[in-house]
C-alpha cells in the first residue's frame, strides 16, 4: 500500500500514547500539583492524596460534562473547587494550574517519532489533533506540523468532527485525502472513519483494539511503519 497512490496527501496524528507514553507524564504533572499544595496550602493535602484528587474530578464532570472537552477548564474548576473547600483563595487555582501545565510538557517521544516525522513531512502535510492538554508549542514540536489542533469547550473532543474538519480546512485537503493516526479506537479510528479519511490504529501497547469494532484500514506499531508506506518504500 503506497499512501500516495492511495491519494493520501496530508497525515492528521492523535499525541498521548500515540506520539509518546502519557500515563507516566500525567502522573508526574499531578505529583507536581499536589507538591505544590503540600509547599504552600499543605491543609489541602492533610485531607486530599492523589487517587482522592481524581475521584472529586471524576464527580466533577458528572455534574459539568461538557467539561470533557476542555480538560484544563475540568482541572482548573476542579481546583477552584478544591481551595473553596478548604476556605482558601480561589485565585490561587491559576498558580497551581500552572504548575501542573508546566510538569504535562515534559514529554519523552517514542524512538520511532522525530525521524519519522521528518521523514513523512517530505511527502505529506502533517497535522495534530489532541483531546488533551499537551501544548506542542511549549512542547518545542510545533515547527514539525502544518496544524495543530486543541479540544475546547468551543471545538469538542474527538470523536465529534469540529477539530478534524478545522485540521482538513487549514491543511487545505478533502477527509479522502488525510490518513488519520491514532492509539484509540474510538476517538481516533472511528471519528475519523466517519468523516471519510483512511485510518491507521498505532499499538502502543495501552489499549486493546475490540473485537466488535470496525478495524482500522492499517495497523502499524510505529512510525517507520508509515515511512515504509511512502513512495519509494512501499
Amino acid at each position: 500500500m503506497n499512501l500516495v497512490e492511495q491519494g493520501i496527501t496530508a497525515i492528521t496524528f492523535d499525541l498521548d500514547d500515540t506520539l509518546w507514553p502519557c500515563e507516566a507524564v500525567i502522573t508526574h504533572a499531578e505529583q507536581a500539583y499536589i507538591d505544590w499544595f503540600e509547599q504552600h496550602y499543605p491543609v489541602v493535602t492533610q485531607h486530599n492524596d492523589m487517587a482522592g484528587l481524581r475521584e472529586k474530578r471524576r464527580a466533577l464532570l458528572q455534574e459539568f460534562p461538557q467539561l470533557a472537552n476542555d480538560v484544563t477548564e475540568w482541572r482548573l474548576l476542579g481546583t477552584r473547587r478544591l481551595l473553596e473547600e478548604h476556605g482558601l483563595d480561589v485565585a490561587a487555582a491559576e498558580q497551581a494550574m500552572d504548575v501542573f501545565l508546566h510538569a504535562r510538557q515534559a514529554v519523552e517521544f517514542y524512538d520511532d517519532v522525530m525521524d519519522g516525522l521528518q521523514d513523512l513531512s517530505l511527502h505529506f502535510r502533517l497535522g495534530a489533533l489532541t483531546n488533551g492538554n499537551a501544548d506542542l508549542q511549549r512542547i518545542g514540536a510545533s515547527h514539525l506540523f502544518d496544524s495543530v489542533q486543541y479540544a475546547t469547550l468551543q471545538l469538542p473532543a474527538k470523536p465529534a468532527p469540529d477539530m478534524f474538519l478545522k485540521a482538513f480546512e487549514e491543511l487545505g485537503v478533502q477527509p479522502q485525502s488525510v490518513l488519520h493516526v491514532g492509539d484509540n479506537p474510538v476517538t481516533d479510528i472511528e471519528g475519523a472513519r466517519r468523516l471519510g479519511c483512511k485510518t491507521a490504529w498505532i499499538d502502543r501497547g495501552t489499549l486493546d483494539y475490540p473485537h466488535d469494532a470496525e478495524p482500522a484500514d492499517i495497523n502499524i506499531t510505529s512510525l517507520h511503519d508509515l515511512v515504509m508506506l511512502m513512495p519509494g518504500k512501499a
